[in-house]
């Protein structure tokens, strides 16, 4: 590990030590004791400032020491604090040909090529439930510049694809009242890895089933993130000649718990992308009506105790811009909204959207609830 090139700085550590059971002891600005407790109690030294000179050659120092306590090895112990705060998508290609940790160029451009192709689609599923999405959204494509790839690793070829979890910050507090730019764009991330998750669950389970799925239940699953785009980024991988499965593991971020009902790792052989693209023809089809989607902070609670329903507004990016939504909400909604806005639990909004330039946003609501990304 080279003075210059160390992937992380205090907060990352700090984050990491906690996660594995270390506590502090005593500190300062310039650096910080952390206990370990057990039969054998350990103590390590974490340098603060990572402008310091010394600050590489320090680091150094704890990752061997706490490679050491937890019998790894450094380059493990270094990855997973620089990934403390990510969320790292391992796809890996499989076949009986593929050995030696190489495969064949043009298998190996289909997975890359892949890998972009379900990021972009998870991505403009999260901004709407969309069958077929014969444009996508900017902020969508954006997400090819967003990410990162990590380096492949053997295990038949696995590319990890690295993307935001949290920021070091905390995300909303009780009584927060509005949003927060910054720590929207840093959760768009996890959303999409989250959407990406329930998709390709929703695909493999169809896949795995003893029937053909029904044109009802492909149509409910646009709801969960399936698209046309999707199934295709699936296809292109495992019909290349060299491919004989594609499986996808997520590893979610320590200090992000993994958003609920989410699987961690999914397959699809060549049988299974049989019913993919089944479900992609009919995707591509078919004309279904779309279904814009919104997170935020609930920032306004009205209702009169005589009224069925309750006017509630969220705060949330339309366009990277602030802007506040209303909507109508029945008796258990309108309950949720305000379980949610007295916690500080962000909340997602699926429905239609009506959002003139020069007027009030407003959502006719299909489904409101706790944002199910943050694992809350």
């Amino acid at each position: 590990m080279a003075t210059d090139t160390l992937p992380f700085g205090p907060d990352e550590i700090r984050s990491y030590l906690k996660v594995t059971g270390w506590s502090t002891v005593s500190g300062s600005d310039v650096a910080e004791l952390w206990r370990l407790p057990g039969p054998t109690e350990e103590v390590v030294l974490v340098p603060m400032k990572q402008g310091a000179p010394d600050f590489g050659k320090r680091a150094r120092m704890l990752v061997e020491d706490l490679a050491r306590v937890s019998a790894e090895d450094t380059r493990t112990v270094q990855a997973a604090i620089a990934s403390v705060f990510h969320d790292v998508t391992d796809l890996r290609a499989s076949h009986p040909t593929i050995r030696d940790g190489s495969i064949p160029l043009d298998a190996g451009f289909e997975l890359f090529q892949s890998a972009k192709r379900l990021r972009v689609a998870s991505a403009a599923a999260t901004i709407r439930r969309q069958g077929h999405f014969r444009n996508f959204p900017t902020r969508a494509r954006e997400q090819a510049r967003d990410v990162r790839l990590g380096q492949t690793r053997k295990g038949s070829y696995i590319v990890p694809i690295i993307s935001q979890a949290r920021s070091p910050l905390d995300v909303y507090e009780r009584g927060q009242e509005q949003i927060d730019i910054e720590v929207e764009e840093t959760l768009f991330d996890r959303r999409v890895t989250a959407t990406m998750s329930r998709a390709l669950g929703v695909l493999e389970e169809m896949a795995g089933a003893e029937r053909v799925p029904t044109p009802s239940e492909i149509s409910d699953s646009i709801g969960e993130g399936v698209s046309y785009e999707l199934c295709q980024a699936l296809s292109k991988v495992v019909n290349s000649d060299a491919v004989d499965t594609l499986d996808v593991t997520f590893n979610w971020s320590r200090v992000a718990a993994a958003p609920p009902g989410t699987p961690r790792e999914v397959e699809f052989n060549h049988d299974a992308i049989a019913i993919v693209e089944r479900v992609s023809n009919q995707l591509k089809t078919s004309v279904y009506s779309r279904e814009n989607v919104i997170f935020g902070l609930v920032t306004h609670l009205n209702r009169h105790p005589d009224d069925e329903t309750g006017r509630v507004g969220v705060q949330a990016l339309i366009q990277r811009r602030s802007r506040t939504v209303w909507m109508d909400l029945p008796d258990a909604g309108y309950h949720e909204a305000v379980r949610c806005h007295d916690s500080g639990i962000p909340v997602r909004v699926r429905g239609v959207l009506n959002s003139p330039p020069g007027g009030s946003a407003t959502m006719q609501v299909a489904d409101f609830g706790p944002d199910p990304s943050l694992g809350r």
